[in-house]
């Protein structure tokens, strides 16, 4: 369980940073709907790692 929740605390991470550059980018767009996509798919990345990562915790300090 300790496992899971650094690999999603990790995750987290690296799509926050993600989203930091592609967010920056936006203004100034080379190439118009992939940075979109990649984007969208970021956020929802970085979602479902925070969901996960907040589940965990509360799992671990049940037991």
């Amino acid at each position: 369980m300790n496992k899971i929740l650094a690999f999603s605390i990790l995750g987290m991470g690296l799509t926050g940073g993600v989203l930091v550059i592609s967010v920056a980018l936006l203004f100034s767009t080379p190439i118009g709907n992939v940075l979109k996509i990649v984007t969208a798919g970021s956020i929802a990345a970085f979602v479902i790692f925070t969901i996960s990562a907040l589940v965990f915790r509360r799992r671990l300090a049940k037991q």
